[in-house]
């Protein structure tokens, strides 16, 4: 693209559908594209965007620096978010049906809020959720122990979301613009 401000770097992928367009916390552009996708169409794609980049980048210059590992800021949310999760995790495994709770790894992630190993029986989470609030937490804490069931995002899985924590839509939501 001419324009410096819709610069972008893109990564093609295989197994990818969709092009996706992300703003990272600096306010550079970054597009992931199927493997194939024409250039002229990924630069369409973003120069149809540029409201929503407007947008996200003004959101984005208002958020507090990320948290970087090992510093004291990490070790403090890190010990607020196990303070928190002594008392979410066994609720939320007796509601749902969890047998044996798994093991949780609070740590920095980039792109996700938490993530799911099902075989490993392993929750991670990201410390930003310390920043987010405890309704944050236990949205994306029942989220990934609803993947103990549900590897996808499938019908299934949605339904024992609905049941189990029938504003998780909204919590979603609050949460996605909070990003």
């Amino acid at each position: 693209m001419n324009d410096d401000t819709l610069a972008y770097a893109v990564t093609f992928r295989r197994r990818q559908r969709n092009i996706i367009l992300r703003v990272q916390g600096d306010g550079t552009l970054v597009v992931s594209a199927p493997t194939g996708t024409p250039q002229v169409r990924i630069d369409e794609f973003v120069a149809s965007k540029t409201r929503w980049i407007a947008r996200r980048r003004a959101a984005t210059a208002e958020l507090p620096p990320r948290i970087e590992r090992d510093s004291a800021q990490f070790e403090r949310h890190r010990a607020e978010m196990q303070a928190a999760l002594a008392d979410l995790m066994p609720l939320w495994c007796e509601r749902l049906g969890v047998a044996k709770e798994p093991r949780i790894s609070i740590k920095v992630m980039s792109t996700r809020w938490g993530s799911c190993n099902a075989r490993l029986h392993k929750i991670n989470l990201n410390v930003e959720l310390a920043r987010r609030g405890s309704e944050a937490l236990e949205y994306v804490l029942v989220h990934e122990l609803a993947h103990l069931f549900h590897q996808n995002h499938g019908p299934g899985f949605y339904a024992l979301m609905d049941e189990h924590l029938p504003d998780w839509r909204a919590r979603r939501a609050r949460l996605r613009a909070l990003q």
